[in-house]
């Protein structure tokens, strides 16, 4: 896999062997803008089929591609419009109740965080109030003396810390694990409890062909058109930075 990312990088685009075998990659051929063209979504790994494993036999989570239809009369809204799209087709899918967000160009460099995160969400006495958790970013290859203020120390060492008192800090657009709920407009009370009773995956009934036919449908611009999303649900429309209203 490193040799193909490698690849991949240093070509610039998908190299012909590799979307050959994936017919999501081959519909693109067919694409004459990235700002206009029909949702493309394929299961790349379906983690019911038993030959989903890796090179120890332990089976692999479901993998799919989506790039939601774009058209030049509707207004994709940047990276919160990406998020609401992923959002709704992951529910056909997993519907898992937690949603980690991360940008493709950063990775979690610690294997635990996953179980951090966990822990405040199910915290019995300060769970309910708890929306999202976040992991501080941190950049590779910065000058010593950080000319351009990438370390961020003021925002991570100053500003969330006083945020603590107004609600906590905002969220910041990666690294953030969410709770579907609430991404999707619910309220909470003193008497929510959180409960995690495994995977849905094997819930889901439809094959792989079938999910790919049907998400489609909720990736597609009028999807969104008399609803709730990006108002009440979903991450915010309207503003360039929509990390910071959606976390207000």
């Amino acid at each position: 896999m490193e040799h193909r990312i490698e690849t991949t990088a240093k070509l610039g685009r998908i190299p012909e062997e590799i979307r050959t075998k994936h017919k999501g990659f081959s519909e693109w051929n067919s694409v004459s803008s990235q700002c206009d063209h029909q949702t493309i979504l394929q299961v790349l790994i379906d983690r019911r089929n038993s030959n989903a494993v890796d090179i120890d036999g332990s089976a692999l989570p479901t993998l799919v591609y989506l790039s939601r239809e774009k058209g030049p009369n509707h207004h994709h809204n940047f990276k919160a419009g990406a998020m609401n799209a992923l959002i709704r087709v992951s529910s056909k899918i997993s519907h898992g109740k937690i949603i980690l967000n991360v940008d493709c160009d950063m990775y979690s460099n610690n294997s635990e965080s996953v179980r951090d995160a966990l822990c405040f969400f199910m915290d019995e006495q300060k769970g309910h109030v708890i929306a999202f958790v976040q992991f501080p970013q941190s950049f590779d290859n910065i000058p010593k003396n950080d000319i351009y203020s990438s370390f961020m120390t003021t925002t991570y060492a100053v500003d969330f810390h006083g945020m603590d008192g107004y609600g906590g800090p905002l969220y910041i657009g990666t690294g953030c694990f969410h709770r579907r709920e609430t991404l999707c407009g619910r309220r909470y009370s003193e008497n929510y409890k959180f409960e995690y009773k495994g995977s849905v995956v094997n819930q889901v009934q439809e094959s792989a062909s079938e999910v790919e036919r049907t998400g489609k449908i909720l990736a597609d611009c009028a999807f969104e058109k008399g609803t709730q999303w990006g108002k009440e649900m979903g991450l915010k429309y309207g503003c360039p930075a929509e990390d910071v209203i959606t976390g207000l």
